[in-house]
């Protein structure tokens, strides 16, 4: 947002203040200022003269030589212009000024000498595109600057827009005035909403219908208007803060904008098909003409205003084409209003429009101003060449009129949540200068908020905190050290389970950690058949992709290995977090869980499956490896079968009784669908339910002294069908109750020609540790012997 300096003053004597230390209050107790410039001064330099004599140029056809004055000096100009004649008034720049990045200079031109150069409209950037030197009036003052002469000698404040977002009382230079005025204790001279204006008797006929869609909506009749180009006052005014001059009537809507922060509109009555005004809601595919020469088809619930059946405008947006205020307009209906920023909100996401009407009431403005802003427009368009217009009576409804905000609060909680001590004296006179009005009883303050500052910004005691923090600034402060009692923090398992656990896949196995979304589309949902039923659905508007809460968190991770699977050779991935669950249609809360994903996405081809395999048994060792890390080593891998698995590569881990965590191969019509090219092995961890084992057993000392004996070990191999499963074995082993056998796992299985067509060789790899004695060899073959046994008797085959 910009603001003019020049204008603030006309409200608030700044000028009396140093301007350094107007500009550090505006930085440390109001906003923030991104740039200050002074307006166009490059142009401090072009002057105004009189062109005295002219003649043909002795050594071009094209140019001519004239003599300029400036009432003291005069100038010898070479130029090619031809619409220049002696007596002309124009702007000449002088030697130095930068214009388009060029400088001009005192030269010679084909042997006469130029001391600058005449400028036209698009010179002075007054127009993008211009035919001649510019002629001003014949009453123009001589030697003054262009600046001076247009009104431009000014400086402009460039504020950030995001510290004020909250402020819809600061988007308008008497808002902004106002604000200075108190902080820097100087009086605020001008109040522009107290313009009197006497309306004529009547309303012309116009109506409007209560509509619960606007906090305020009035219009009012305007004759005897006459459209022409406005006064260099609101003329420089709107081109210093990047607005651009049409005429004299639209210029004043947009001067009041700048001016109070009070967005207006100007119909032309003679356009109107009705003589009803009414806000409401669009319909699917209502369109109409908007001023930005577009037609846009409007999705439903857009806020429109509407003349008898027919939209007129984008309420609080932009108004229709059809209505607009042109050359030719003689009567005009004024609108004034406040809408519902959440309407405005839901306009500007929709239409993609983005006005400065529409920046201001998306902040939330109050219905006061309503009235007294048609009174202040009045007084502009008598000032800017409209003195005989007639009023007529205001028509229109204000639901919020009676709306006030009192706050209640006591000295000793301002001076708690300051970290200072403050008097209620200064208390009370920093809150009156702000505009509050105060009453006081003891040590306890009610607090009026004034109108322009109740909706959404000043609600609560906290707010008046900031108001007084800010106005005697937060630098002033102290800084001190927290007091605050050491307690030991409450214990959180399933945080310091966490922690463990990302420590050990992160850090130990190299793994590496996901945040996905909590969304989920509605395929994402079907991937785990068991959590189909309870997915739950998001109120608001989504994407199709993001309509539901995730009930898995596999989706999440299969899409990351999607989109690295070409870029990586190696994907290892987890991912904490949690899953939402809905079950029936009560009105109970949904459940959350708390889960530990992981995905492996193999290395391999998609059709070897024995290196797949491996791969696979790898995952399995590595969550195995992570449950001795938690101090966890009974636990029991078996078989399940889960529908988003490969049928033959589908495991549960149990502890205590209870499925912890299960892991398999996805299912490859889920490859298909999530378009993943390499196998993916997936595996997921109840943490709730690890977290209750965790503390029940991962505590407890599993600590088993060392032998003082060398470990041994058996190899076994077994010729198997190929779709035979190898857990039956290891567990039947386990059932000798060997006192020795350590433990007993996989260790290698191989296809091939020599095992034959759909068989396999599975090497059992036996650990052995004796703590009395160190093994002889007929202890080793007694052990061989009976494992062999074993097998014959269970109908295996040795290979």
């Amino acid at each position: 947002m910009k603001l003019s300096v020049d204008w603030l003053n006309e409200f608030t004597p700044l000028s009396q203040i140093p301007f350094e230390t107007v500009l550090e209050k505006i930085n440390t107790s109001i906003c923030e200022i991104d740039d200050v410039e002074e307006f166009k001064s490059h142009l401090s330099s072009v002057i105004t003269v009189k062109i005295k004599s002219l003649e043909k140029h002795p050594n071009a056809e094209k140019l001519q030589t004239t003599i300029a004055t400036d009432g003291n000096k005069d100038y010898q100009i070479v130029t090619a212009a031809t619409n220049v004649n002696v007596g002309d008034i124009v702007p000449l720049a002088l030697p130095g000024t930068k214009l388009d990045g060029k400088e001009i200079l005192d030269s010679e031109l084909r042997g006469v000498r130029s001391q600058g150069m005449y400028c036209s409209e698009k010179e002075l950037g007054m127009a993008l595109e211009s035919s001649g030197v510019l002629i001003l009036p014949k009453e123009t003052t001589l030697g003054i600057s262009v600046r001076k002469l247009f009104l431009w000698e000014d400086t402009i404040l460039t504020i950030d827009n995001k510290s004020i977002t909250h402020r819809p009382d600061l988007w308008n230079h008497f808002g902004f005035a106002r604000e200075l005025a108190s902080q820097l204790k100087i009086p605020l001279n001008s109040f522009p909403l107290e313009s009197d204006t006497k309306w004529e008797s009547g309303n012309q006929g116009l109506t409007v219908k209560t509509s619960e869609h606007a906090h305020a909506y009035y219009v009012c009749a305007i004759q005897n208007v006459n459209i022409t180009n406005s006064i260099p006052k609101i003329k420089s005014r709107l081109e210093k803060c990047g607005i651009r001059s049409i005429n004299n009537v639209v210029d004043v809507s947009n001067y009041l904008l700048l001016e109070l922060g009070q967005p207006t509109h100007f119909f032309d009555r003679s356009k109107l098909e009705a003589t009803s005004f009414t806000v409401s809601k669009s319909k699917e595919g209502t369109s109409f003409a908007l001023l930005d020469d577009t037609s846009p088809s409007l999705p439903e619930n857009i806020l429109l205003i509407q003349n008898g059946n027919t939209p007129v405008a984008l309420a609080g947006v932009m108004g229709g084409k059809d209505s607009a205020v042109t050359d030719s307009t003689k009567e005009i209906v004024m609108e004034s209003a406040v809408f519902k920023r959440e309407d405005v909100r839901y306009t500007i996401r929709k239409t993609n429009i983005r006005t400065e009407s529409a920046v201001r009431y998306e902040k939330g403005l109050d219905s006061y101003t309503c009235l007294p802003v048609i009174k202040r427009a009045v007084q502009l368009l008598i000032e800017n060449g409209n003195p005989n217009v007639k009023v007529f009576e205001p028509q229109g409804f204000n639901h919020t009129e009676s709306k006030a905000v009192t706050i209640n609060t006591n000295l000793s909680f301002l001076r708690h949540k300051l970290g200072k001590k403050i008097s209620l004296q200064e208390v009370t006179d920093i809150l009156q200068r702000l505009g509050f009005i105060v009453t006081t009883q003891d040590e306890t303050l009610s607090v009026v908020v004034p109108k322009y500052r109740q909706n959404y910004d000043v609600t609560i005691p906290e707010d008046l905190v900031e108001e007084i923090g800010r106005t005697i600034g937060y630098a002033s402060i102290r800084t001190e050290a927290l007091s605050m009692a050491v307690e030991t923090p409450i214990r959180n398992p399933l945080r310091e389970l966490e922690r463990r656990v990302k420590q050990f896949l992160a850090l130990e196995v190299g793994f590496n950690e996901v945040y996905n979304y909590s969304f989920a589309s509605a395929s994402d949902a079907k991937l785990e058949v068991a959590y189909t039923e309870s997915s739950l659905k998001i109120a608001n508007e989504m994407p199709e992709d993001h309509a539901l809460l995730r009930t898995s968190l596999y989706p999440g991770l299969i899409k990351q290995a999607k989109l690295n699977q070409d870029r990586f050779d190696s994907v290892n991935l987890f991912e904490l977090g949690r899953t939402y669950h809905k079950e029936g249609k009560g009105s109970e809360l949904a459940e959350e869980k708390r889960w530990l994903s992981i995905l492996s996405l193999s290395k391999q081809k998609p059709t070897d499956l024995t290196s797949i395999e491996q791969e696979f048994l790898g995952l399995r060792e590595t969550i195995s490896e992570l449950f001795f890390y938690l101090n966890l080593p009974k636990f029991l891998w078996s078989k399940q079968t889960r529908s988003h698995f490969h049928p033959n590569a589908s495991l549960a881990l149990h502890y205590d009784g209870k499925e912890v965590a299960e892991l398999g191969i996805l299912h490859t019509r889920f490859s298909d669908l999530y378009d993943v090219k390499r196998r993916v092995i997936l595996a997921k961890i109840d943490m709730e339910v690890l977290v209750e084992i965790w503390e029940n057993h991962g505590r407890n000392s599993h600590f088993i002294p060392p032998s003082h004996f060398p470990q041994g070990q058996l190899d076994l191999s077994l010729l198997m069908n190929e779709s035979d499963p190898t857990e039956p074995f290891a567990n039947l082993v386990k059932t000798l109750n060997i006192p020795e056998l350590e433990s007993v796992f996989v260790q290698t299985i191989f296809q091939g020609e020599s095992v034959g067509e759909g068989k396999k060789s599975v090497t059992y790899r036996f650990r052995l540790m004796s703590y009395d004695k160190t093994f002889t060899q007929d202890r080793f073959k007694e052990l061989s012997d009976s494992l062999v046994t074993a097998a014959k008797d269970n109908g295996y085959t040795l290979r």
